[in-house]
């Protein structure tokens, strides 16, 4: 109860009358039809005030049915959704869908042509619900004589291959089905086509779909059955395209000039990835650059070589940069100088006791090879000196390029006397 002012009225009432109606109801019967009459006008009151009668469309389509076809005949034509207008209390309308109503034509007795056919709605598995208005309240109907033929089933590929993957044989466990249908639309069709998705698909598999009649350009028929209903594809994939990364390699040509040598190379990038046929990268564990020619170089080689892999291969990247760092490649030579005595005092005089000095020198080759003659001295200093033998330090003057590694002896005895 809620408790509304009408609702509470009613209930006095009926409070009310309850009393003189049963003293009077044992003097006169006839006058208990009377009470039992007033109590149901009541629960009407009470029922209507608590959950009022809505009258609406219902929001979804009504699929329509046809019922009771001959069976000789078939519907041609497509039966339209229906919108249909109901009365039902408040409280039902939360939950009523499409599923609660049933709409058909009925067929039975009509032979095989165009009708005018009135729709028909049962409500299903739900109470206090009534149909008040069908929209349209009648269709066209096209009956037809019932046809069935055989045709046969053909495997329709939709989607695409990951790249390098090859589709290969698609064989139904079926050859042919029966459609059947409406003789008009049973001449359309030419074939049941089995539609297969094979998106991303790497590996063969055994699917089943579902038998689609089609007519020879390729367009559905609709309102025409198979039987069976599906078939079973063997659906065979391969891999023709290997992808792999290998590792770059070069070959180095020729030789650096003399006293020079490679020290390093490098490739950038060092790896690329290759796609082609399988037999022919299974067969390469790197993939080589064209030769690169060092032949008389001195100094770092920079170069940009195009890659050039095997037939039926194809790399992601068109070029390649090699660098190679050349170096000198050290020596040492040995030199037998006489010393010479340089800043002696005027008056003095001096020689040296030992003749020449080994003097040792490391450099590049190259620059070792082309010493000119007289540009490596060694000196010993004699401003210091005084009359008499003397143990001085041998000095060496160098040219820029090359280092002083020994000298041996590293002094020598200087014999000074006055002029």
């Amino acid at each position: 109860m809620d408790g509304s002012p009408r609702l509470m009225a009613a209930l006095r009432f009926a409070l009310s009358m309850l009393a003189p109606t049963l003293v009077h109801v044992r003097r006169t019967p006839g006058l208990a039809l009377t009470s039992l009459l007033i109590g149901c006008a009541l629960w009407l009151v009470v029922t209507a005030e608590e959950n009022p009668t809505r009258i609406d469309l219902v929001s979804a389509p009504i699929s329509l049915e046809a019922a009771n076809t001959a069976p000789q005949l078939a519907v041609a034509n497509a039966l339209p959704s229906l919108q249909i207008r109901v009365s039902a209390p408040i409280e039902r309308w939360n939950g009523l869908t499409a599923d609660n109503f049933r709409a058909f034509v009925d067929l039975n007795g009509l032979e095989a042509r165009q009708h005018q056919v009135p729709v028909r709605v049962e409500v299903v598995g739900i109470t206090q619900v009534r149909v008040l208005e069908t929209v349209p309240p009648s269709v066209t109907v096209n009956l037809e004589e019932l046809q069935t033929k055989s045709v046969r089933v053909v495997p329709r590929i939709v989607g695409t291959l990951p790249r390098g993957y090859d589709l290969g044989s698609t064989i139904p466990d079926r050859s042919s089905v029966d459609v059947s249908g409406p003789k008009s639309l049973v001449g359309l069709v030419s074939e049941a086509a089995a539609t297969v998705n094979v998106t991303g698909l790497t590996v063969g598999l055994d699917q089943v779909v579902a038998l689609t009649p089609v007519a020879e350009g390729g367009g559905e028929i609709r309102g025409i059955a198979v039987r069976p209903a599906t078939a079973r594809v063997a659906i065979a994939v391969r891999q023709d395209v290997l992808t792999r990364t290998l590792p770059l390699e070069v070959e180095l040509g020729g030789q650096p000039a003399p006293g020079y040598r490679v020290a390093g190379v490098r490739v950038t990038p060092q790896l690329v990835r290759v796609e082609g046929a399988i037999d022919v990268l299974q067969s390469l564990d790197t993939l080589r650059l064209p030769r690169v020619d060092v032949s008389g170089q001195q100094a770092d080689l920079r170069a940009t070589i195009r890659i050039t892999p095997p037939v039926g291969m194809v790399a992601t990247v068109p070029s390649a940069v090699v660098e190679v760092t050349i170096v000198v490649v050290p020596g040492s030579v040995t030199l037998n100088i006489a010393p010479e005595v340089v800043n002696l005092r005027a008056g003095l005089t001096a020689r040296v006791s030992s003749g020449s000095v080994a003097v040792f020198i490391e450099g590049p080759i190259p620059r070792l090879n082309a010493l000119p003659a007289g540009v490596v001295r060694a000196t010993v200093n004699g401003s210091n000196l005084n009359p008499g033998v003397t143990e001085v330090r041998v000095a060496v003057t160098l040219p820029d390029g090359v280092t002083l590694r020994e000298v041996q002896p590293a002094t020598v005895s200087v014999i000074v006397s006055r002029s």
